[in-house]
């Protein structure tokens, strides 16, 4: 078997260690400011606290409000620019993949569905942070998770925060582009890190046991 050049050994290691870096430094910062770190050049969904359904792009994130960019009727620009209070915005997502979510809901994390390294973070009231991959199960007293040692049992009771970590979004061209190259993607210099799974993660709040719970179904989810 050929063994890789020292670069690429390299390079990949460095890709990785960006990987947990970038997850771990979103975590600590405010989640609605997560999204002015995912590309701007991508249709989402965003859904109002009355479950109004617009899809849109993101134009600007302030402290209070949103900016996107919204479709014409029967038009393919996106050329009308409205502003979301955030205090209005429940949830912006693609697809069932949730970037932000304005509500601390545990059916939430019962429902999250995981992609590939995707891991569930739950952080407990005791400062212990758990990194879980699938299999688990989310219950309503708490989430069982596979150790070592055996099945064990983190009590909702312990948990201080439940996170799920989602691959960055590609802008709209980049995903297509991805799709059309399929397992040629790792010979592509600008696309091997999607090939290789290196994808940049961001954590999404989606439990938060010092806030009241809202567990209404998601209107605008796309299944």
């Amino acid at each position: 078997m050929k063994k890789l050049p020292c670069c690429c050994l390299i390079a990949v290691t460095v890709l990785a260690t960006q990987i947990s870096s970038s997850a771990d430094s979103a975590v600590r910062a405010d989640a609605w400011h997560v999204l002015g770190d995912v590309t701007h050049k991508r249709t989402f969904t965003i859904e109002t606290r009355d479950h109004r359904c617009v899809s849109g792009r993101i134009d600007e994130v302030a402290a209070d409000h949103l900016t996107a960019k919204l479709r014409a009727p029967n038009s393919s620009r996106f050329s009308i620019t409205t502003t979301f209070a955030r205090t209005d915005v429940l949830r912006v997502m693609d697809w069932w993949v949730v970037y932000y979510s304005g509500r601390s809901s545990w059916s939430d994390v019962s429902s999250l569905r995981l992609r590939g390294r995707e891991p569930l973070e739950v952080v407990t009231k005791a400062g212990k942070t758990y990194k879980v991959k699938p299999p688990f199960n989310v219950s309503n007293d708490g989430i069982t998770i596979s150790t070592p040692g055996g099945p064990t049992t983190i009590s909702k009771s312990e948990i201080a925060k439940v996170y799920g970590v989602v691959a960055k979004p590609l802008t709209d061209f980049r995903s297509y582009s991805i799709g059309e190259l399929g397992p040629m993607l790792v010979f592509d210099p600008d696309w091997y890190a999607y090939g290789l799974h290196l994808e940049h993660y961001i954590p999404v709040l989606l439990y938060d046991g010092s806030e009241g719970e809202d567990n209404s179904d998601a209107k605008c989810m796309r299944r």
